[in-house]
């Protein structure tokens, strides 16, 4: 699985991947400061694409599909914080 993630700055990168880490199956996850985009490698017998984005989302960003809920991105430092009402690029 390779999808958007937006973000500011490198220093959310931990926080993504360990989000998606965190979903049981997840075997991988790098996310692309360049690119931004996160590659997760994953158990299709265990999780989905959705299963992770929305753990992701839940920790504040948005991805391609999934918008975070505002609760989770006002938790997010204020240099992470990013321009939650744009849509992003794909």
């Amino acid at each position: 699985m390779n999808v958007g993630v937006r973000v500011n700055c490198a220093m959310c990168k931990q926080t993504i991947e360990t989000a998606a880490k965190d979903v049981d199956g997840v075997v991988a996850a790098d996310w692309s400061v360049e690119k931004k985009k996160i590659e997760v490698s994953f158990d299709k017998t265990k999780t989905n694409q959705a299963a992770i984005e929305n753990a992701i989302a839940a920790s504040g960003y948005d991805t391609e599909n999934v918008v975070s809920n505002e609760a989770s991105y006002d938790e997010l430092p204020g240099c992470c914080q990013y321009d939650h009402s744009m849509k992003m690029n794909q």
